[in-house]
């Protein structure tokens, strides 16, 4: 008898462990707590994978396969009782992206005997292959995402025609910018009620997770491919179109703006990234939406995503540990209430709490910049991102973290630093508007923390940073600056970094 192990982000009809499958294997289907607890997860985060968990065994049985469905305390205890009911002489579990359930995972075959392992193809959760991935990806670093990219377009003939770019550029990034100031609304993202089985999974995290970060409710995640799939369809129909103009724009208290809110879907399989890149470039062909808009989200899907897991795979797990600028501050205590008089970072954080989702620019330039110009440690910053995101894996946060947001890789995966003063809040939303600090202030007691702070930062780095080409200029006008007024700028930001001012 054969056991087909499936995983909590493994829920995709369309894997070769369940395309190949017989009617005479079982499946294997584990809620572990300890999986669960390997990090304190946001409540939203456990209830998304433990229902979607349930609903994909119920639709394998609906096609007439044995599920074996167990909650447990740890995937060992599980395992253990698995074999002793089916005594399986072939197991097959589809490979892993994260570093370390793929270390378990190796760990757990080594103390098998007389049970045959096979590992299979991840795809299409993925668009290459493990091995592909990491061929396009030559040498050591660092590599740039934006020629990858064009790869990817060329190779799945996405948005081509003979080989060039639709629309005649590969990028419409300079269209994308727009912040969203004036009287503009935007379609509401589709949101589903919890059914039965959701709101058994709530009762189960509020009882044994109740110390979790998060608020439970409401819940609004899609836990099915028939959900997602309608996700998929409002916001092709309805919100793609504004989606790329505005993908960089904040607005207080519209926490989703035109953002899909797809990635929780497509990272535990309810939703094939390739699936989702053909929906849109079929809206732009048909002349739904705009050519900036849906090669906006391609590249997001075909660029950053895949390239995330590149790197990835290519430098795990040395990776976790890196910190260029040897950042050692604690996160402060709002990272999980959103308490603080940054509104900024308020307007941040509180649909983290709220949802376990904030969108791309927020996660960056607000969150991933604060991180930066406050010197937060980067592995305590990755460890909140994996904790308290519906949609994060280790696989896709480290890099984007690490790597884009805190450039604590050193420019492995990016050319610069994610770094601003409050002026680029303030010019892509309204937050400041209402904020205690004054964005227009740098030194004054009222001063946004972001203003000083930047060129602190800049400042105290200029060896590491200082022939970046791309800083070249900032640094020229800070070479330039009044020495006394310099001088003010850095002791205020000292001031700020040690809770004074």
């Amino acid at each position: 008898m054969a056991t087909r192990w499936i995983f909590g982000n493994q829920l995709c009809h369309e894997l070769p462990i369940i395309k190949e499958a017989d009617q005479e294997d079982v499946f294997l289907m584990i809620e572990a707590q300890s999986r669960s607890m390997w990090q304190s997860y946001h409540k939203q985060k456990l209830v998304l994978i433990f229902s979607a968990m349930r609903h994909f065994a119920a639709e394998l049985e609906d096609k007439g396969f044995h599920v074996d469905y167990r909650e447990a305390d740890s995937f060992e205890d599980a395992w253990k009782e698995h074999v002793k009911e089916f005594n399986p002489d072939q197991v097959y579990y589809t490979v892993h992206t994260d570093y370390r359930m793929t270390q378990a995972m190796k760990k757990w075959e080594k103390s098998l005997s007389g049970i045959d392992v096979e590992v299979l193809d991840a795809r299409p959760l993925f668009l290459l292959s493990a091995e592909e991935i990491k061929s396009e990806l030559k040498g050591d670093g660092p590599w740039k995402m934006d020629p990858f990219y064009r790869r990817m377009r060329k190779r799945f003939d996405i948005l081509t025609e003979d080989g060039d770019p639709v629309g005649g550029k590969w990028s419409f990034d300079q269209e994308n910018r727009k912040s969203a100031k004036e009287d503009i609304t935007f379609a509401k993202a589709r949101s589903f009620r919890p059914d039965d089985i959701t709101k058994q999974v709530m009762e189960k995290v509020e009882e044994q997770f109740a110390d979790n970060p998060g608020e439970l409710k409401p819940f609004r995640w899609p836990v099915t491919r028939k959900e997602a799939l309608q996700a998929l369809n409002q916001f092709m129909k309805e919100r793609l179109e504004t989606f790329g103009t505005y993908q960089d724009a904040m607005l207080e208290g519209n926490d989703f703006m035109s953002h899909s809110l797809l990635s929780s879907s497509i990272n535990i399989g309810l939703l094939t990234p390739m699936e989702v890149v053909r929906k849109a470039e079929e809206a732009y062909h048909s002349g739904e939406v705009p050519i900036n808009s849906a090669e906006g989200f391609i590249r997001q899907m075909i660029g950053w995503r895949e390239y995330m897991r590149g790197i990835y795979l290519k430098k795990m797990p040395e990776y976790r540990d890196t910190n260029t600028f040897d950042h050692q501050r604690d996160l402060p205590t709002f990272f999980w209430d959103a308490k603080t008089d940054m509104n900024c970072m308020h307007e941040a954080i509180r649909p983290v709490v709220e949802h376990g989702y904030n969108h791309h620019i927020q996660r960056l330039m607000v969150i991933g910049n604060y991180a930066t110009l406050f010197g937060l440690a980067p592995q305590q910053t990755s460890d909140w991102f994996n904790e308290m995101y519906i949609d994060a894996h280790d696989w896709v946060v480290l890099p984007n973290v690490l790597g884009m947001a805190l450039y604590a890789d050193g420019g492995l995966l990016s050319t610069k630093p994610y770094i601003a003063s409050g002026k680029y809040i303030n010019k892509m939303s309204n937050y400041c508007s209402s904020c205690k600090y004054n964005v227009n202030h740098q030194t004054e007691e009222d001063a946004c923390p972001f203003n000083s702070l930047y060129w602190h930062f800049l400042d105290r780095h200029a060896e590491q940073l200082g022939n970046n080409h791309r800083l070249g200029l900032v640094y020229k006008q800070w070479q330039k600056g009044d020495p006394d007024k310099k001088k003010e700028i850095l002791e205020k930001g000292e001031r700020v970094l040690k809770g004074d001012a």
